[in-house]
């Protein structure tokens, strides 16, 4: 408790060097920067590490979206899983720019957040298909008898509204301060160097923490509440293998700024103010993502979706879904009741999840839908 309110203190501690709160003081310079590693100073070294890193994550993710595209069985879940596994080239790549061009890193660092706000609502859409796959799953995600009564026009549930706009509000308002910080940054009122409530920094770090969390724990409800009939598909490890990279994100870029702008931190011989507020964040999350590339390889296997009548489509059509996210910039208008009706017709007609015999599956051809017991083909999921 006491180490919250010391934190909540330094965060917004108005005092400062300058005589005038409303002047964003001038980032300490520190001594002449001498070689960390040789030859080489902290920034080269940085940059060199980062680059290695992203190329690494990069090459296991690409071989986890190639796995998927050869083998798209199920278009309406694999365009959602490509996109989730993508966040790790995403961040890898502007964590690199940022370490790499520090002068425009602080335009470049929310970038991030609008990768994970399309990974997390992708996300969403797979957890409800994941519903919807089991037997009675339109009457599980809308409530008791849904199907039977045809409530297809009728709202949805509260508790699955609030969990759907708690996560997508993360895409537009991830937008809205990566604009805000941009523009802060122009017109001289953002100063990463200070935590003064007197200057933008302070107010977006605030509110991006803020959005980052509704987000994650509304997901996380969903999983609670829907915890019995996602269980055969491991969704705790999948959580963890992509939401680690949101909020070690959030985390640590909070931490080194309070840090930072704190006086906590100050440059050094080896480190100038840039290394310490803008590469260091970044060359840390660049240095993660080797290992959540690993995590998310084993998380997204690509064995439940092979075999049966083979791919829905090929490659080149697997990249271009994955890619046109206008479901998900539309799920606003649509909502939860209208766009998993319209996810089941698109299984429907794609063919996307081959049925097996005697599976015990249903149709409802006036509407659209086609239910399918998916458990069998998820029983060795946990295996894989």
């Amino acid at each position: 408790m006491s180490i919250s309110l010391l934190a909540a203190r330094r965060l917004f501690d108005d005092s400062s060097d300058s005589s005038d709160k409303n002047v964003c003081p001038t980032e300490k310079t520190g001594p002449p920067i001498v070689p960390f590693v040789g030859s080489i100073t902290f920034h080269e070294f940085a940059y060199i590490l980062s680059g290695v890193c992203a190329i690494v994550s990069c090459l296991m993710i690409f071989v986890v979206v190639f796995l998927h595209a050869t083998n798209y069985s199920n278009p309406i879940q694999q365009r959602q899983i490509i996109r989730i596994v993508l966040l790790v080239p995403w961040v890898a790549l502007f964590a690199f720019l940022i370490v790499w061009q520090e002068g425009a890193g602080e335009y470049l660092m929310e970038s991030v957040d609008f990768g994970c706000a399309i990974a997390i609502s992708a996300f969403l859409l797979l957890l409800c298909d994941y519903v919807l796959s089991n037997p009675g799953g339109f009457d599980d995600l809308f409530g008791e008898g849904a199907l039977k009564r045809r409530e297809f026009a009728s709202d949805s549930p509260a508790w699955l509204k609030r969990v759907w706009y708690m996560v997508l509000q993360f895409i537009p308002t991830s937008i809205i301060i990566w604009l805000a910080t941009c523009i802060s940054l122009a017109a001289g009122t953002y100063c990463a160097a200070s935590n003064s409530i007197h200057f933008a920094h302070i107010w977006i770090s605030v509110f991006k923490g803020i959005v980052t969390t509704v987000a994650i724990i509304a997901c996380l409800r969903f999983y609670k509440i829907q915890k019995q009939h996602l269980a055969p598909y491991n969704v705790f490890l999948k959580l963890f293998a992509f939401k680690g990279i949101i909020g070690l994100n959030a985390l640590q870029t909070l931490i080194i700024n309070i840090l930072v702008g704190g006086g906590t931190i100050n440059p050094s011989k080896y480190f100038t103010y840039n290394d310490l507020a803008v590469g260091l964040p970044s060359l840390i999350l660049a240095c993660e993502m080797p290992i959540f590339a690993t995590l998310l390889f084993f998380a997204f296997p690509v064995s439940p979706y092979k075999g049966g009548q083979g791919p829905a489509a090929g490659p080149v059509t697997a990249l271009i879904q994955a890619f046109n996210i206008t479901d998900l910039l539309s799920c606003f208008v649509r909502g939860p009741m209208r766009l998993v009706r319209e996810q089941q017709w698109g299984i429907q007609r794609a063919n996307s999840m081959p049925l097996e015999a005697n599976a015990g599956t249903y149709q409802s051809t006036e509407y659209g839908i086609e239910r399918r017991d998916g458990a069998a083909r998820y029983d060795n999921y946990n295996a894989a």
